[in-house]
């Protein structure tokens, strides 16, 4: 069924293949994008993939809708109209190639109602989803749901996204493993000085004897094996497809070692290896396929073929290889990583996301130090289900290693009901959740959260500054524990309306990053940013009370300010602390206040009966506007920020 506005119009955008007109939701579309030459071909992929596209740092996979509707191989042939269409997917970054962008409409819903209608169309019916006729025109409405292949749509775990689920118990996050025997346990390290007063966060219950070793129970040994004879099946039944030649596996095994002992499973610490990690997010466990660094470059150079030049006998660091190289390594290792995830998704029913991969060369003896950087662990003890796999007639050998960290194994014994309560208990913590109770900030911990706020706020309002050509000035970040009431108070007079945007942040640490305007203010904002400055593109007669009442220029606007703005808050914060952060799409209100903060607090989670929020003012003193922007950093993962903030204290 199609969504509507409520005036009972659809806006689509649309589409020309060969001499064919057809028509998307632009609910489903994110962006439309000029190809030029960036589109790197993947070797032995499908035949209606075209290859991937770099897309200011994020890789897209792009099929070919031509191909697709008229059944042909991969060839494609790109001309000043060819255009790519990024598509708005959920887990999925997909985009369409197609040999035209027409525009954008505005039809009537009516005209897809129910009619007999005949259409002459080279196009499967599969995959239409409406069709409609106005003024003796004929509009073919594409369904995205069948037109994108089972096998693409298996892709979901190339950036694999996952969803927290917030539970009244533990929740639950997903795994992928590859490996044999290894786990990694994080521990805090103890510090000495005021940089001990940083790491004392919370007021832990773990027990103060140093802890050795993990004992894991058969039932939990055995489900771990299985979890890696699972996930790094799937995995290598895709490499396998990929390169078309045999791959041997053996069996997983898991166990406990420490960072020192992993040379011997490469060989020799000064056996050079090609290692792609893939996290997984929230939470910082890992994919790691490391390969031998020969073997991996005969078969990336079978890959690529005459279309890249190094020489595999010789390639000794990344700076040797070409793009189009080390865009193949990329998807290789995000395609199998992707694999091995959805295989354990499918096994604990749970969503699971990766990043993109990143991968290194060294020799083995650094692989576990750059892991240690990588994962961010704070132990020098990980936990790791390792496969071992074999390419005979490329003589490659190669490991798959799932690394979850301890809350992750949790939860797939919790979703799998093996008994992980004497785990817990080797770790001196117990079950009970982490409240609001248990956070005690010390005068350091507070600096520097203040800091995270005046870093993090510079930087959104020095890029809203470049926006509106004018000087944008903040305050002194506070950082305070809060009531809910007592905050909405604070921000705002009981009865008047707020614009707020608003945008989850996933990765080492989790939070959400708040942009809040008068409705007025917003408005004046949004009037220079479009080159509106005399308003005639918005009914100012009109009070703005919901989000939806805006122009769609003006809407379209303050939903891309407001990802700017966290975008650019949150990237400043990472970049400081050199810990990976994403800033997911925005979604933007307006209402009073207090019903705002309420919203917030049913729909996303945040401000409980209290919180800890990091509040900056933003002031534009030419126009006389004032905003505010809030980082409220999630409670579970707050000692996670904290410790990497311990350097600069």
């Amino acid at each position: 069924m199609l969504e509507s506005e409520k005036i009972g119009n659809v806006n689509v955008v649309v589409i020309q293949v060969e001499s064919e007109k057809y028509l998307l939701e632009v609910k489903d579309v994110k962006e439309i994008y000029l190809p030029g030459d960036k589109i790197i071909p993947i070797p032995l992929a499908d035949r209606n993939i075209v290859g991937v596209i770099d897309i200011r740092g994020i890789l897209y996979t792009i099929m070919s809708l031509k191909n697709k509707i008229y059944d042909r191989d991969g060839a494609f042939n790109l001309n000043e109209d060819s255009r790519i269409i990024l598509l708005e997917l959920e887990n999925l970054r997909l985009a369409l190639l197609v040999d035209k962008v027409i525009g954008v409409r505005k039809l009537p819903v009516s005209i897809f109602e129910a009619q007999n209608t005949i259409v002459e169309t080279h196009i499967d019916y599969r995959f239409i989803k409406s069709i409609g006729v106005k003024d003796d025109v004929t509009y073919i409405l594409l369904d995205l749901n069948t037109l994108i292949p089972p096998e693409i749509l298996s892709m979901k775990a190339q950036p694999v996204q996952i969803k927290r689920e917030v539970s009244a118990k533990q929740p639950r996050q997903i795994k992928r493993s590859k490996g044999e025997d290894e786990v990694i346990i994080p521990r805090v390290p103890k510090m000495d000085g005021s940089r001990a007063q940083l790491g004392n966060l919370l007021k832990t219950r773990k027990s103060k004897k140093t802890i050795k070793e993990l004992q894991l129970t058969d039932d939990q040994q055995d489900t771990l094996k299985e979890v890696g004879n699972i996930g790094s099946g799937n995995a290598v039944t895709a490499l396998s497809r990929l390169i078309k030649k045999k791959v041997d596996v053996d069996l997983t095994n898991v166990g406990i070692v420490s960072f020192d002992k992993l040379p011997k499973y490469f060989g020799g610490k000064n056996k050079k290896v090609c290692g792609i990690f893939c996290h997984l997010e929230n939470s910082q466990s890992t994919i790691l396929q490391a390969f031998e660094l020969r073997g991996m470059m005969s078969l990336v150079s079978n890959l690529v073929g005459k279309e890249s030049k190094f020489d595999p006998k010789k390639v000794e660091s990344k700076d040797e290889l070409d793009d189009f190289a080390i865009s193949t390594i990329k998807e290789m290792g995000n395609i199998m990583a992707g694999h091995y995830a959805s295989a354990l998704a499918d096994l604990t029913g749970t969503k699971m996301m990766i990043d993109l991969p990143e991968f290194t060369m060294t020799n083995v003896e650094s692989l576990g130090s750059f892991l240690n950087q990588d994962v961010q662990s704070l132990s020098r003890f990980i936990i790791l289900i390792k496969t071992s796999i074999q390419v005979v007639d490329l003589e490659l050998n190669g490991v798959f290693f799932f690394i979850p960290d301890m809350k992750t194994l949790y939860k797939i014994f919790g979703k799998l009901d093996i008994e992980y309560e004497s785990l817990l208990e080797q770790e001196g913590i117990e079950t009970k959740k982490l409240s609001i109770d248990d956070i005690n900030l010390s005068e350091i911990q507070r600096d520097a959260l203040q800091e995270v706020g005046n870093i993090g706020a510079g930087n959104a309002a020095n890029a809203l500054a470049k926006m509106i050509n004018q000087r944008v000035d903040i305050n002194i970040p506070s950082v305070e524990m809060v009531e809910l009431d007592e905050f909405t108070k604070e921000v705002s007079d009981e009865k008047e309306y707020l614009f707020i945007a608003w945008s989850n942040v996933e990765g080492k640490t989790r939070a959400t990053v708040l942009t809040i305007f008068k409705v007025d203010d917003i408005i004046d904002l949004t009037s220079i940013i479009v080159d509106d400055k005399k308003k005639k593109g918005i009914d100012l007669r009109k009070s703005y009370r919901k989000a939806e009442d805006f122009p769609d220029l003006y809407a379209d606007a303050m939903k891309e300010l407001g990802h700017i703005l966290a975008s650019n808050y949150t990237s400043a914060i990472a970049d400081l602390l050199e810990i990976r952060l994403m800033t997911n799409p925005p979604d933007m209100n307006v209402d009073e206040g207090k019903k705002l903060f309420n919203l917030l607090k049913d729909e996303i989670g945040i401000l409980k009966k209290l919180s800890l929020v990091i509040t900056t003012n933003v002031i534009v003193t030419d126009i006389k506007i004032t905003g505010t922007f809030l980082f409220i950093p999630e409670l579970e993962t707050l000692e996670n920020l904290l410790e990497a903030l311990k350097k600069y204290y």
